[in-house]
């Protein structure tokens, strides 16, 4: 296989019994491919080739094989098992259906491996030996998903909705449901409860199975036992955190290592779910993006911060030295070097509203054009909404600040790291409140002299894509561009449409389904309100988008042609992973820039005599005919 392999996507994977083999996620030509790690030697190989690139791969516990999951640019895939020296691949278990990915675990006692699927609107779980014939386990409604097998194969652990009435349910090897955990905390205060494996060294005793419960707006590491239920230190320990943790196990005894992500930042930890304390492991300032353990109980970090691209970062919990940045030399390995790789200005901005304050990370022009304030400013919406913006490297960023613009990146509610109220509470107003908060950030930096009205624009892609295309209608006089890539535009119509996974996303963040409080739906859905958008915008897409389908971006294309609004669209391949048709992307990318530099580098708009009186102006370099443009994989 040809091809420079490049920078890591995701830590490595290593075999549980086997510490001198890996598998790692690397880009190849531009592309997430699989690469097999042999640490004796040093030697890595690529092991795939795939056309949209691979996301997904893990290693056989004796390290023998690697799998990975081989997706069509819909989702829908299976999952493949090559030999670790290399060889032609053949399906890692036989008789599993093509579907979704719903996980993956494995089991170094019994040899086993389980894999869930998801068929329809069904979530199945498979369990065999690799490379052998496997069998349904159990079969349920909705989206679930593997989060451990546990040693012996004596259960199967899978998760579904964080806040149902059985987060976590553990079956046993014939398929007979043992037990559950409830998201909810039984007292009306709501919560939630995620499974995160189940501990590897114990072959004998009962399994015991990691987990992070939410109770009373805070995060809890606990663990099940069975036959014992939920056990956990309670509130007010050191196991008790006020934002979002994840966690593993981490060598043998009752220790975990946790990640918690507070504004934007991430810390690692080392905890005693015994004694109930945690050590705080010395990691630079920035973002573990992904950290992994290795036999040797080292710990791989992806680490970054805003300027500084990705990089591997190797801590060493139970020693006195701090962490090791490979290939780096010995002062940028002690956090020394400079922010900010492009020379622009690097802040954070706190907006304080009634309801709390609203962070964001801001990065502006470097050089002379720090002389030219305020500068035209777009925003990077993320989306999700559960996740958030970060103190970490973004391309998009580095090119927008190069270009002249001023780049904002706000993590409205909804976002993740700033506890469950930041998140939840926002009383089912999906888009509208979220549109609240950057409106908010966009008048402070007015006030500030970082930007200026007329010249104030959009970008997001997927959920970001349709707060863009939201604000374009619900508040035209603010938004001066839109550029949207892979977008729900029309709400009702993408929910019938989408995944399981998302539409359980949806009932959560809505109270319930299109059917039940239709209301919400429309006031939140795009559509409804483009009679008042007046553009410019940008779309781009895929026809082969299954979580954004196209159909509904097509509707909303049509509306905007009826009503004379500018537009252009780009159609891409590789679905709703943009990045699976790099070409594609990149030119889509390089077009929009020069779209939003279009729109916003003209004078700032005036009265558009349509607005009756709204601020806002025509832009003379767009049309008011639709500019399409395939770029296809």
């Amino acid at each position: 296989m040809s091809g420079d392999i490049g920078t890591a996507v995701h830590v490595p994977s290593f075999a549980a019994r086997d510490g001198r083999r890996a598998v790692e996620t690397r880009y190849v030509d531009g592309l997430p491919q699989i690469v097999a790690w042999d640490l004796t030697t040093g030697r890595r190989r690529q092991a795939t080739t795939a056309p949209l690139g691979v996301e997904t791969a893990a290693i056989e516990p004796d390290g023998h094989g690697l799998w990975w999951f081989d997706a069509a640019p819909d989702g829908r895939g299976r999952w493949l098992r090559g030999p670790f020296e290399g060889g032609h691949p053949r399906p890692a278990l036989d008789g599993v259906p093509a579907g979704r990915m719903h996980g993956l675990a494995f089991d170094p006692v019994s040899g086993l491996a389980a894999v869930g699927v998801g068929v329809a609107d069904r979530s199945r779980y498979y369990l065999g030996r690799p490379g052998g014939h496997a069998r349904l386990v159990a079969e349920e409604p909705g989206y679930g998903v593997v989060v451990g097998l546990a040693p012996g194969g004596r259960l199967l652990a899978t998760a579904g909705c964080p806040a149902g009435p059985a987060a976590v349910r553990l079956w046993s090897a014939s398929g007979v449901l043992v037990d559950a955990v409830p998201g909810a905390a039984g007292d009306g205060a709501g919560g939630a409860a995620w499974g995160l494996g189940f501990r590897p060294d114990l072959t004998t005793a009962r399994p015991e199975l990691l987990l992070v419960l939410e109770r009373a707006g805070r995060y809890t590491l606990a663990f099940w036992r069975q036959g014992e239920g939920i056990r956990t230190h309670g509130p007010g320990t050191a196991l008790d955190f006020d934002t979002e943790i994840t966690a593993c196990w981490y060598g043998p005894g009752r220790t975990a290592l946790v990640q918690q992500d507070r504004a934007g930042r991430s810390r690692l930890l080392r905890a005693d779910l015994d004694r109930g304390t945690t050590t705080v492991l010395p990691t630079p300032e920035g973002t573990i993006i992904d950290f992994s353990c290795a036999p040797d109980r080292t710990v791989h970090c992806l680490w970054s911060r805003d300027g500084e691209p990705p990089r591997p970062l190797i801590c060493h919990p139970e020693g006195p030295e701090g962490p090791e940045h490979p290939g780096r030399s010995t002062t940028a390995s002690r956090g020394t070097a400079t922010r900010g790789t492009t020379g622009s200005g690097r802040r954070e901005l706190w907006t304080r509203r009634p309801y709390g304050q609203i962070h964001s990370f801001v990065a502006t022009p470097p050089g002379r054009a720090a002389d030219h304030r305020p500068w035209p400013t777009l925003f990077l919406v993320h989306g999700g909404p559960h996740t958030h913006d970060r103190d970490a490297y973004d391309g998009r960023t580095e090119d927008l600040v190069r270009a002249g613009f001023a780049v904002v990146r706000t993590n409205y509610r909804g976002s993740t790291g700033y506890g469950p109220r930041w998140r939840n509470d926002f009383g089912h107003r999906v888009g509208l409140a979220q549109l609240e908060d950057l409106a908010a950030v966009r008048g402070h930096l007015i006030d500030a002299g970082v930007s200026e009205p007329g010249r104030t624009g959009l970008c997001g892609y997927s959920w970001g894509g349709y707060l863009t295309l939201l604000a374009m209608g619900v508040q035209p006089r603010l938004w001066d561009v839109g550029l949207a890539v892979a977008p729900v535009a029309d709400y009702t119509a993408a929910y019938r449409a989408t995944t399981p996974a998302l539409r359980e996303v949806d009932d959560r963040l809505f109270g319930g389904t299109p059917e039940q409080v239709p209301h919400r739906y429309r006031a939140a859905c795009p559509t409804t309100y483009v009679d008042r958008v007046r553009g410019p915008l940008f779309l781009a897409a895929s026809a082969d988008d299954e979580k954004c389908p196209p159909e509904q971006i097509e509707r909303y294309l049509a509306a905007l042609r009826r009503r004379d609004v500018p537009h252009r669209v780009r159609w891409l391949g590789g679905g709703h992973d943009v990045g699976r048709d790099p070409a594609g992307y990149a030119a889509a990318w390089a077009a929009m820039v020069r779209y939003a530099d279009d729109a916003l580098r003209a004078s700032p708009r005036t009265a558009d005599p349509r607005d009756s009186g709204r601020t806002g102006s025509h832009h003379p370099v767009h049309h008011t005919e639709e500019t399409e443009e395939r770029a296809m994989s």
